[in-house]
């Protein structure tokens, strides 16, 4: 790993100031000192990647969606390709999708991962924090992929057929993925969520499909939850029991997506649209005491929760330059300030 840059405490209280965020109630010194995995990119491919986008929307150019991260990767690519600027397809990829990291969040510490390609995403971290769950193109398809933080090595965790876009880790060394396949209809694609079983064992099917993805797995062991399309269209959070005989029948908790759970596995953390656009919001994970998780002017998205259960580091959009910032806020939103003041940051797992 490559150490990026690190800021003083007192610097960064002066720069929080002149923000406008006085009155966060809380300290970096506050926050845990476990690494919180993210997707970087500096001052410049931020710029850079501004740049891009407004390219992109030029007549009789390729469209780059810039709303969400989990763009089509092939769609991406393709986009820059036709932008040009000189770089090679990795550098295109690292400017526009960012690259991995981790940061000290009472330094604001920024390491880059150096096994990291240009688009590389995390998802999750091991029970023992030894392990992070990533996925990456390193071939024609999509596929999952671990890097263990004490020996250095990356292993496959997926293979083709299909892209495997995300995915969590579970109890008694299981393991949750989403498939995506080409539907034997030609009717599209169809995206479900497998997982494995203790010991090993050929994989099994846990969802309906045909749009779920992004797994989290509850504290307990007992509960899988993830994302999927609903009837209406809308993203909606849905959870199943992994733990029974057949295919379990999946609940509807809420519509919203980017679900995760606190380390307790009272609460899931998950963002939800609004009339003012996309919010953090709390829901038990039987539905029931949804609440929302603070306020701001800003899209919320993609929460993760510190690993003492204390505070929610999340993306917040900022719609006027197409910027998308870590900011971290206390688990009962009576705090918040930015978290990463140099650069952007998108994906963050803790």
């Amino acid at each position: 790993m490559s150490t990026v840059w690190a800021r003083p405490l007192t610097l960064c209280f002066v720069l929080w100031l002149g923000a406008g965020c006085v009155g966060a109630g809380f300290d970096l010194e506050d926050l845990s000192d476990e690494p919180l995995a993210f997707v970087y990119r500096t001052r410049e491919d931020s710029e850079r990647r501004i740049e891009i986008l407004e390219r992109a929307r030029e007549p009789g150019r390729t469209h780059v969606r810039s709303g969400s991260y989990d763009a089509n990767y092939l769609r991406v690519e393709h986009g820059l390709e036709a932008l040009g600027f000189g770089l090679t397809r990795e550098e295109k990829a690292a400017t526009l999708l960012g690259r991995m990291a981790s940061i000290a969040a009472r330094t604001e510490k920024v390491t880059q991962y150096d096994f990291a390609l240009g688009g590389d995403r995390p998802f999750d971290w091991s029970p023992d924090r030894r392990r992070l769950l990533f996925r990456s193109l390193r071939g024609h398809e999509i596929q999952l992929f671990e890097w263990d933080r004490e020996t250095g090595h990356v292993r496959s965790l997926t293979s083709s057929p299909g892209s495997h876009r995300s995915g969590c880790y579970g109890p008694d060394g299981r393991f949750a993925y989403s498939e995506h396949l080409a539907a034997t209809d030609g009717s599209g694609h169809v995206s479900r969520i497998w997982i494995t079983e203790p010991g090993g064992g050929l994989p099994r099917p846990v969802t309906p499909g045909p749009s779920d993805a992004m797994p989290v797995w509850s504290p307990d062991g007992k509960q899988l939850v993830y994302q999927t399309i609903g009837r209406d269209g809308r993203e909606a959070i849905v959870s199943v029991d992994v733990d029974v005989e057949g295919e379990p029948a999946p609940r509807l908790i809420g519509r919203g997506r980017d679900p995760t759970f606190t380390p307790d596995g009272r609460w899931i953390v998950y963002s939800a649209r609004t009339r003012d656009g996309w919010k953090l919001f709390l829901v038990h994970p039987n539905g029931l005491g949804r609440r929302p998780l603070g306020a701001s002017s800003r899209n919320e998205h993609d929460p993760t929760v510190s690993p003492d259960g204390r505070f929610v580091v999340y993306v917040a959009d900022e719609e006027e330059d197409e910027r998308q910032k870590l900011r971290v806020r206390s688990f009962d939103g009576s705090g918040d300030r930015p978290l990463l003041l140099d650069g952007d940051g998108a994906s963050p797992v803790w």
